[in-house]
């Protein structure tokens, strides 16, 4: 799904209306759609009945249902609102507005539908001065509050009364809803000064607002659904860039088929070439992000002084111990060696661990150029190439690299600071260059392709940053590739399991003290959620165990 900025959804919008579909329409659509999701919202917390097909929602828990607050600026994200007040009144719902302006000062289209409001509706127009405490007051009798305040295009930083009303809105502890993107939050980049909504949905209309996806907007969109409001494929295409942003089903079609009659060959082979004295620990965590892939066979090169550490932390892992340099890292290895070691692997995951020695750089860049098999090549392996001064050459068409902006600034000889301002163009720029899938992590990671495209990952937070957990990733990302993935399946799948496992492993433990070990073991768990998410498709369980009743007996 394509990403946009507020001025392409306002684009997008006017040559909706100009190619014939009114306004108020376009508004309905998107009322509707949050009316949908209100209620889905209000019957997963206990507030009403709602099973999200037929819109038969019947009475709610309440006496007089549950009581839905919505705060409505004057723009078209207050016409959205008013929609919801007469949809969710006639599901029965306690629905009071809270309108920020004199009804004059609405929008034509919100002003429409400020005439369409049933009897049943409450409606309260505090002062400016009186927001923050009317809400608070109104706030008493709410079960969920509906943010329609501001829209996509809000200039800052904002201003009082707006952040005091936002601040109550906030320190009111209510569930809420956020029309379009929280108001407070830039639609072109995420940015809040000082304060904004902190919803816990947020229903966007068309297409994702960028404002969304980068922090610390994403940090206040809660949970994100995309509504479709009738905005033209075209127009889209035409009027957005190769920003995309995946949605839950789209990383379930990506996970592989595996039906129940698999042994270790069908499920890959893999080589993790990682570790020194130095740096032990990110050998076995990317063995174990590996491990926890579904990859068959996982082959651990390690040099010598890992051999027994190894053995023991990864015993379902082979482990080949090798020469090493003076340093405690692997040494240069010899044709026959390597040839042995890479002979029936189907990918390479390189990097993590390996230590700064020359020696061992070599090797590294002579590999990585001269070989075709699937590679991730992160952390050392990258630095190997930055340390001698040459451009990212690969004898493979399937590469994924997974830096961080350090590690990528002494590639590019770019400061980290540009890189992170410069981040959304650099990784499409950088990997047409290279011919490569590039992950920039980070909060989000981005995620560029050979073709141009970039992805923006919608998984991860704090509980990933810590040392190691890029070598989980790596090993996971390895185990994908090996599995037959392409490069830019494996780096957006990877990538979101990564982050997801980041989220459950915190869970009773909090973001501060996880452990990255503990990061790798929540793969599994990921896993299974997505596979029961998977089977529960008809399509997906076709793909898994083709049926074909002309064969029948």
């Amino acid at each position: 799904m394509r990403v946009c900025t507020a001025g392409q959804m306002a684009a997008i919008d006017a040559e909706t209306i100009a190619g014939g579909i009114p306004g108020e329409k376009l508004m309905e659509r998107a009322g509707h759609a949050l009316t949908e999701a209100l209620l889905d919202f209000l019957a997963e917390n206990g507030g009403g009945e709602h099973d999200g097909h037929d819109h038969d929602h019947g009475s709610c828990d309440h006496d007089h249902g549950p009581g839905v607050l919505i705060i409505c600026g004057k723009g078209n994200n207050a016409g959205d609102g008013l929609v919801v007040a007469r949809l969710a009144a006639a599901e029965q719902c306690s629905v009071t507005v809270m309108l920020l302006d004199q009804p004059s000062g609405l929008s034509s289209s919100a002003l429409l539908n400020f005439g369409r409001l049933p009897e049943g509706v409450r409606m309260v127009m505090p002062d400016a001065e009186r927001w923050a405490d009317t809400f608070i007051e109104l706030a008493e009798d709410a079960d969920v509050v509906v943010d329609a305040i501001f829209g996509t295009g809000i200039k800052l930083p904002l201003r009082e009364p707006h952040a005091d009303l936002i601040r109550a809105v906030n320190d009111a502890g209510l569930p809420c809803l956020a029309v379009d993107i929280p108001s407070g939050v830039s639609g072109n980049d995420g940015l809040v000064n000082p304060v904004a909504v902190a919803a816990d949905m947020t229903v966007t209309m068309g297409l994702p607002k960028l404002g969304l996806l980068l922090a610390p907007g994403r940090d206040f969109a809660g949970d994100i659904e995309v509504a479709d409001i009738g905005f033209s494929e075209d127009a889209c295409r035409r009027y957005t860039g190769d920003l995309h942003w995946l949605q839950r089903q789209d990383y379930l079609a990506l996970l592989a088929p595996r039906p129940g009659t698999v042994h270790k060959y069908h499920c890959g082979r893999l080589l993790v070439m990682a570790g020194s004295r130095a740096y032990g620990g990110a050998a076995h965590l990317a063995g174990l992000g590996a491990l926890r892939s579904g990859v068959g066979l996982v082959a651990m090169a390690v040099p010598s002084c890992l051999e027994t550490s190894t053995r023991v932390i990864l015993p379902e892992a082979v482990t080949r111990a090798l020469a090493e340099t003076p340093t405690g890292t692997i040494a240069q290895l010899m044709a026959p060696a390597l040839d042995d070691l890479l002979a029936n692997k189907q990918a390479l995951a390189i990097g993590p661990g390996l230590g700064a020695d020359p020696a061992t750089d070599e090797w590294v860049v002579e590999l990585l150029a001269n070989q075709d098999l699937p590679v991730v090549a992160d952390a050392d392996a990258l630095g190997a190439i930055a340390r001698r001064g040459l451009q990212p050459v690969f004898g493979s068409d399937q590469v994924i690299l997974t830096p961080h902006a350090g590690e990528l600034s002494r590639i590019i000889k770019m400061s980290s600071e540009e890189i992170e301002r410069r981040r959304l163009h650099l990784v499409g720029d950088l990997a047409s260059k290279w011919n490569v899938v590039l992950m920039l992590k980070g909060s989000p990671s981005v995620i560029g392709a050979p073709d141009g495209r970039i992805f923006i990952n919608p998984t991860g937070d704090d509980a990933l940053a810590k040392g190691g957990s890029g070598d989980v990733l790596t090993g996971l990302l390895g185990g994908l590739l090996a599995q037959g993935m392409t490069a830019l399946d494996a780096a957006l799948l990877g990538a979101y399991i990564h982050g997801q496992a980041g989220t459950v492993a915190a869970r009773g433990r909090g973001n501060r003290s996880v452990l990255v070990r503990e990061i790798a073991a929540a793969i599994g768990p990921v896993f299974e959620e997505m596979e029961k998410e998977a089977s529960a498709s008809a399509e997906l369980r076709e793909k898994i165990w083709p049926v074909n009743p002309e064969a029948s007996p």
